[in-house]
Order: structure tokens, then sequence, then C-alpha cells
């Protein structure tokens, strides 16, 4: 198995035909249908259903074609990677990023990444909020990106996911607290709970679930993080926005029965083109929390299943 043999397949199963596949790949039809013949052969796999108007792919052929796809798109990840070195060292521009307020812990490892070192020209600038008054940021213009969480917000807003967080039980340090292995929603939700203002996706979180605890509503993480430490309630964070207070001992991050998570994703309007260096600034992003995820240093997240659905922005 090689690569051209790899890539005629892909050809062939996306056309559908080995008459408009060999005329696309500029090969005689009988060379072709020999190369399948001799790829089946070495699979020991039949991959084509042959019929009179075309061709169809088996379930084997379905299976190999998904294993294909993915290692032509490494193949060209690769090949960009090392072509565009010489262009991105050449990309000049500011790129304001707005970075909700739990997520601001990991910017210093995208500033400082050695990603960035390699494009001297891009000049990051980055505003915190909550996720609301992000939005509007972009929504205006006044930002290139931002990091939300949640689903996609606005028809106008293109995504792309880059993890999945855990959300944690952020809790008064009392002992039973710190030996509690995990919490359940419906205990939680039996006590006061801390959290932002309205539109805010921990909110929807809670309804969808037909959670309604009885709410203090504050929208900044240092006094929910100092309430909680004092026993008026509980809160609902990823644990890199309380790392600190937890490492202190101030409050204890317990984790949630079930699945409740959020999903962190790059945004961009799509009212106006993305500037080259923001494309790059996208690319870093993406590039950096992979490599903070697999190298255990955002123990919290997890990168999205090749399922999600993705606006990818390349460069």
């Amino acid at each position: 198995m090689d690569l051209r043999q790899i890539k005629t397949f892909v050809h062939v199963a996306d056309l559908k035909s080995f008459t408009r596949a060999a005329s696309f790949l500029r090969i005689s039809q009988p060379a072709l249908s020999r190369q399948m013949r001799l790829f089946e052969e070495e699979l020991g796999k039949k991959l084509f259903h042959r019929h009179g108007h075309g061709i169809s792919l088996t379930n084997d052929g379905v299976l190999l074609l998904e294993r294909c796809t993915a290692l032509l798109n490494e193949f060209e990840n690769i090949r960009m990677d090392f072509s565009s070195r010489e262009k991105l060292s050449m990309v000049t521009g500011t790129v304001g990023i707005g970075i909700p307020v739990p997520a601001s812990r990991l910017i210093g490892d995208l500033i400082e990444s050695e990603h960035t070192a390699a494009v001297p020209g891009i000049s990051l600038r980055i505003v915190e909020g909550f996720s609301a008054l992000i939005h509007e940021w972009l929504i205006s213009g006044s930002i290139d990106l931002a990091i939300l969480y949640g689903p996609r917000i606005s028809k106008v807003v293109d995504r792309e996911i880059l993890a999945i967080e855990q959300q944690q039980a952020i809790m008064t340090a009392t002992e039973e607290n710190r030996a509690r292995k995990s919490i359940s929603l419906a205990e939680l939700a039996s006590a006061p709970l801390i959290v932002p203002h309205k539109p805010h996706i921990i909110r929807d979180m809670l309804e969808i679930r037909g959670l309604h605890p009885k709410i203090l509503e504050i929208d900044a993480i240092t006094i929910m993080v100092a309430l909680a430490r004092a026993g008026k309630g509980s809160t609902i964070l990823p644990l890199t926005a309380v790392q600190d207070a937890v490492d202190a001992g101030h409050v204890v991050a317990v984790p949630i029965e079930g699945e409740f998570t959020w999903e962190v994703s790059i945004c961009y309007s799509n009212l106006r083109p993305l500037s080259e260096a923001a494309q790059v600034a996208v690319r870093l992003i993406r590039e950096e929390v992979r490599r903070l995820i697999e190298s255990g240093k955002w123990a919290s997240a997890t990168l999205p299943t090749p399922e999600a659905p993705l606006n990818m922005v390349s460069m």
C-alpha cells in the first residue's frame, strides 16, 4: 500500500465512478481499475460494488475511506506546517482576542508558547470578560477572535470546538467536603448556588436539567470563590479558574456526577473576513490547546471527538 494508491482509492470513492476518477487523475481507466483490483487483493477485502451505473462502497470500503481520508488530511497538515513556515514568519498584524475569566489562567501559556514565538510579526491583544460581553465585542468588531463556551450562540458567529471541559463544584473547605469523591447535581442544587447573571451557560446547563436552585447572582469569579470559601453557597467552575484557591486550601473542587461539561470554542464573525494574522492566531490557539491537553497541563479538558461539528480555519 502506498500514498498513490490511497489517493486513487479516495478519488474513486468520492466520484463513485472509475471513468470519472480516471479522467480526473489523467490516467487510463484500465490502469486505474487494475490499481484498485491490486489494492483489494493486497488488503484481502472487497472495497467496491460494481454495477452498470457506477460503483458504491462495501462496508469495508466505507471504513477504509474514513481511515484514508484522515490519513491524507494528516499528510496535508504536515505539508502545510512545513511549507508555511516561511510565509508565517512574514505575516504581521495585531489580533484582538476575547478571553472569558475562567480561561484566563491558560492565556499565559499561549502568549509564551513556542508556536507564538515562531511568528514574531503577530501581536496578540488580550481582553478579559464574561461570555455575553465578549460576544458583543466580537459582533461589533472590537475583537477579532473569542474563546467562548457552549453551543453556537449566533448565526453570524462561526466556531471551531477546541476542547470539552469538565465542570467542578467549588465548595467551602470543610472536612466533609474534603472527603467527598463526587457530588450529585441534585445535592448541589439543594443548597444555594453562586453563579453569574443570565444569560450564562451555567444557568442554561442547570435549567436544561430541570434544576432551579436558590441563586446568588455574582459576576466576578474572585467574589464567587470568596463567598464559596465563606460557606455562603457553592459555585460551579472549571478547575483551571480556581486552581490557586484550591492549592491554597481555601476551597475544594469536587467532581460533579454524570456529564457536566461545556464546549470551549474559538469563535469569529462570519460578517467579515479574517485577516491573515487572525487566521494564524486561530491555528496557534488550536495547536496550543492540543499541547496543553495532551501534556496533562489542562487536565480538566479533553479534545473533541471527530464527530464534533467544526468550522475549520486553516493556514
